[in-house]
């Protein structure tokens, strides 16, 4: 019984004192959430080339994804399957800024300096001179590169990459009529979420001088008191997929009037790994006075999280001559977290490991989707779609209290396509979506919602005696910045998708 109380004890410790410095430094150094599980991946490849904006459509097995209610609309049984290729690559370009107080500082964090270890604990100024005479030639700052555009690759102090190919998704319609009554099912399974969640931070700094939010209190520098300020590098990411099977109903009230609903499963796992690792500590103690220490500490939370939810939807579509109107309404749902991690705390001294179970559950509110179709002229049809997610409902139950965990800003995006057919047996199509993210940046002048991923998406349609291929393509970009007296921080994210798809009519 004492072992037992002892191990939670440790474990509790450890716990606190990742979810303080998360506090206490950078906002994106947050503790494992429910991150990377709010954006689903488009399933067909006609839809994706038109940004998602399908609400509105119908006719495809495949848009049961989009809205329940579109596959109203299929003459006769339906088989589509897809697959895609996706790239994801990431980069960071740090820049600290001198400041009047410690004009050197900077140059220790962007790398222009590298400390000799054999000076841990001397004044700056001491490592260079000390009564006019040099002690050490490598105090040697590297001259910034100056001209580049602060979010291009050659200006990255770091980058990550990856890419896969993946079976997307299969399914079946089936439609019939009892009673004189035409009704549809359809049936599916598909991969719903490829979760790639990535945060970093090199300069993690606990407190941080530059921004008062995380602990920082210059005034504390005076020449009497010392402010210990700890400088780490912190990395998070989870990686893995959810996969889903669908089940969708749909009734033709009217020629002109479809309602639909759906109820889908999902489930998935993922790889976690999140780590502070202290690079050193700086003691300030006055205008161009500090030290600094090299220092060997080591936090790590590994394992993996296994997901599991399930989500119903409302459809409706109205279907006049050249306008077409739909509404998707996602239900409330709750995502289960089961984690499985092991807890690691390594220093000059000692290391204590310790693994640990628990289930965090979120609670998610429904999402609204308003679709509008215009067929201005025979053979085109542009689309628009509107999302309203009031995310900042969310709430979260966590078996361990996570102070990290924040409120999230509402979600509102416009997704616009357009489709041209020239001939009968060929469509081509192109769309744009403006997705805002559910994070806010640090020092961001607009608090109420995160920054938004820009898409441009195209594609094309062969539609064949034997089929209709779709394939589409997508290029995604995310750009922000994190602002601090102390440095700006530029983050990139870049993705594209090429999606194909094959549908077949029995």
């Amino acid at each position: 019984m004492l072992k037992n109380m002892n191990k939670i004890k440790v474990f509790s410790m450890m716990f606190a004192f990742l979810a303080v410095s998360s506090l206490s430094a950078q906002h994106r150094g947050d503790l494992f959430s429910f991150q990377g599980l709010t954006d689903f991946n488009d399933n067909d490849a006609k839809a994706a080339s038109m940004a998602g904006a399908v609400t509105a459509l119908s006719g495809d097995v495949s848009l049961m994804f989009y809205n329940p209610a579109s596959i109203s609309d299929v003459k006769n049984i339906q088989i589509a399957v897809s697959g895609n290729y996706l790239t994801n690559s990431w980069r960071e370009n740090q820049n600290y800024k001198p400041n009047r107080l410690f004009v050197t500082l900077p140059f220790y964090l962007e790398g222009l300096y590298t400390p000799n270890p054999e000076q841990d604990g001397m004044f700056d100024h001491e490592r260079l001179w000390t009564d006019d005479n040099l002690i050490d030639s490598s105090y040697v700052i590297r001259e910034p590169i100056l001209g580049l555009d602060p979010y291009s690759e050659e200006a990255a102090d770091w980058k990550e990459s990856q890419n896969k190919f993946t079976s997307n998704n299969i399914a079946v319609a089936f439609p019939f009529t009892i009673s004189g009554e035409d009704f549809t099912v359809s049936a599916a399974y598909n991969n719903i979420i490829n979760i790639e969640d990535l945060d970093r931070n090199q300069t993690y700094l606990d407190p941080h001088i530059g921004y008062l939010g995380y602990g920082g209190d210059i005034g504390r520098v005076d020449g009497v008191d010392t402010m210990v300020m700890n400088w780490s590098s912190f990395y998070r990411k989870s990686s893995g997929n959810m996969d889903n099977i669908a089940f969708a109903v749909s009734y033709k009230v009217a020629e002109i009037l479809n309602v639909g609903f759906s109820m889908n499963y999902s489930w998935g796992s993922t790889d976690d790994i999140l780590y502070l690792e202290r690079i050193g500590t700086f003691h300030l103690m006055d205008q161009q006075r500090f030290k600094f220490w090299y220092q060997d500490v080591y936090d790590e939370i590994k394992g993996t999280s296994d997901y599991s939810t399930t989500r119903f939807n409302l459809g409706f579509q109205l279907n006049l001559n050249q306008f077409k109107f739909g509404v998707k309404i996602d239900l409330p749902y709750t995502l289960q977290k089961d984690w499985n991690y092991t807890f690691t705390y390594t220093d000059s001294i000692q290391q204590n490991t310790l693994s640990s179970k628990g289930t965090d559950k979120f609670n998610f509110p429904a999402v609204y989707n308003f679709g509008i179709g215009y067929t201005p002229v025979d053979n085109f049809i542009f689309t628009i779609d509107y999302e309203y997610a009031p995310y900042n409902e969310t709430t979260a139950e966590f078996e361990i209290p996570n102070p990290t965990f924040r409120e999230l800003p509402d979600r509102h995006s416009f997704r616009f396509g357009a489709e041209y057919s020239p001939i009968e047996l060929i469509s081509i199509r192109a769309g744009y979506k403006d997705v805002p993210n559910l994070f806010i940046p640090d020092g961001s002048a607009i608090q109420t919602s995160g920054p938004s991923s820009k898409s441009y998406t195209f594609g094309f349609g062969l539609n064949t005696d034997y089929g209709k291929l779709n394939i589409s393509y997508e290029m995604r970009m995310l750009r922000y910045y994190d602002s601090y007296y102390s440095n700006t921080n530029y983050n990139t994210n870049e993705f594209t998708n090429l999606l194909f798809g094959y549908t077949i009519e029995l």
